[in-house]
């Protein structure tokens, strides 16, 4: 890392930054961006959220299939998963017997 800002000092008194800086620069993104995709892999076995979650990458919220699974985006924490459960079976129970089904929440 230290490497990498000397090389963008002394680039940035000479006024053009060498390619070899931009080449660290982008197998550092790279190199965070798979370590964090394998630490969510890792860390996010088998917890209890009340339903079975899945985390996929295509997925913006929270999705319910008859209140018997779920999925949410892959970026989401535990946190967010356990609040944004919560609030569903919170917004479920509240509804009439008839409208349960039909109702979706928005989180």
């Amino acid at each position: 890392m230290l490497l990498l800002l000397a090389a963008a000092a002394h680039a940035s008194k000479s006024g053009s930054i060498p390619g070899d800086v931009y080449l660290a620069a982008t197998g550092a993104l790279v190199c965070w961006v798979v370590v964090y995709l394998v630490y969510k892999v890792v860390m996010t076995g088998r917890k209890d959220f009340g339903m079975p979650v899945k985390r996929r990458l295509l997925c913006k919220h929270l999705r319910v299939d008859h209140d018997q699974s779920a999925e949410v985006p892959i970026w989401w924490t535990d946190l967010q998963v356990q609040r944004a459960v919560r609030a569903h079976w919170r917004h479920t129970l509240r509804l009439p017997f008839g409208t349960a089904s039909e109702a979706r929440p928005q989180l």
